[in-house]
């Protein structure tokens, strides 16, 4: 049944969605060394960049008003001991999903090569939908009515800004320090390889002093910091 090998592939990428795109970055660093492109101007840069940061902060505002435990970024399984409906859940139901795109869209972007971002993002979309299968199944069957009539109301993954409802949750600051410190560091890392990998193919350089090398020293300064409070308060 065409269903069942659905949930079967949903489960597989929901486990392992934080490295599928890995093969695509190998692949995207590979083609552009090789390519016939122009050094990217810096601006290009902050413009894929704000993109990135524009996906981070839908998961921020995802992230810091939902309950306590959902499955963010766990990878074990499907987890909900309550069901998000309001705030940015209020306007569409797949946020954290919505994020995670324009993650890749800002990095996507930077490789310079309209026909790699379309196939990237045909490739995310065949995976999501079938991520979003699972979890929906989940919910259903958790939630029963509570969840039909939320999905009756709420769009999949086009976001409807006349449903809004405001959050009924305090924005939790620490929740999502703990929870986005990876997206952060994950999208300065990808931005400084590939920045590293410019300026050796362009100037046999392996970096410059620039905005986007002291983003990647921030956010890792940042990381460690936070792994190590991680650390104390579980000792």
């Amino acid at each position: 049944m065409l269903q069942n090998k659905f949930i079967s592939q949903g489960n597989f990428f929901f486990k392992n969605r934080g490295i599928i795109p890995i093969p695509f970055l190998i692949i995207g660093f590979f083609v552009f060394y090789f390519s016939n492109n122009e050094p990217l101007h810096v601006d290009y840069y902050f413009y894929c960049f704000l993109i990135s940061i524009f996906g981070l902060l839908i998961r921020i505002l995802s992230v810091g008003y939902s309950f306590r435990k959902t499955s963010g970024r766990t990878t074990q399984g499907q987890v909900a001991d309550k069901l998000n409906t309001t705030g940015i859940y209020s306007l569409v139901r797949n946020p954290l999903y919505i994020g995670n795109y324009f993650n890749w869209l800002g990095i996507i972007l930077l490789f310079s090569d309209p026909l790699f971002a379309v196939l990237v993002s045909v490739f995310f979309i065949l995976i999501y939908e079938r991520i979003i299968l699972v979890e929906e199944l989940f919910l259903l069957n958790k939630f029963k009515i509570d969840y039909k009539n939320y999905c009756a109301n709420t769009p999949m993954v086009f976001p409807s800004f006349k449903n809004w409802i405001k959050p009924i949750n305090s924005f939790n600051s620490l929740k999502v320090i703990l929870n986005e410190k990876n997206g952060l560091l994950g999208i300065t890392v990808i931005f400084f390889l590939f920045n590293v990998l410019e300026n050796f193919k362009f100037n046999k350089e392996l970096y410059q002093n620039n905005w986007i090398f002291y983003s990647f020293i921030l956010s890792l300064a940042f990381y460690i910091i936070l792994k190590i409070y991680k650390k104390s308060k579980l000792a």
